[in-house]
């Protein structure tokens, strides 16, 4: 279950785990996914726990199906003046991290890189997965 949290001066909203204290802004490199990482129950399958997460916009990317060694794969891209609806992740320890990063196939099929985010009204930084 999860508690809505919210901050008027920035108009951000979170999703934090019952139980769990996160703060959105303290975060040093939050993970912007989109597909079926920003369901929850799907998520937590992979990493092995509930954890919390934002609404985002990854800010100059797109999204495109491209096959890669015949298998359909969805890619982040980068793409000016576009941009891409998804959700951060908050608070996953490196375990987690490690969990995730086989799941996206890093180093084989995707690799990390930096990315703008918009979470209400504020611009960070994060790092996302792009095709490689």
């Amino acid at each position: 279950m999860y508690k809505i949290k919210y901050e008027d001066e920035t108009f951000a909203v979170w999703l934090v785990p019952e139980g769990k204290r996160i703060s959105l802004w303290k975060e040093k490199e939050p993970i912007f996914v989109c597909g079926r990482l920003m369901e929850p129950k799907f998520l937590s399958s992979i990493i092995g726990r509930e954890t919390a997460m934002a609404p985002a916009v990854a800010l100059d990317c797109s999204r495109a199906w491209e096959d890669f060694k015949g298998k359909p794969y969805i890619f982040l891209k980068k793409s000016k003046e576009r941009f891409v609806p998804g959700m951060v992740l908050l608070g996953l320890t490196s375990q987690e991290r490690s969990r995730l990063n086989q799941f996206e196939e890093i180093d084989t099929v995707r690799e990390m890189d930096q990315v703008t985010l918009r979470i209400g009204e504020r611009e960070i930084q994060g790092i996302s997965f792009f095709k490689r």
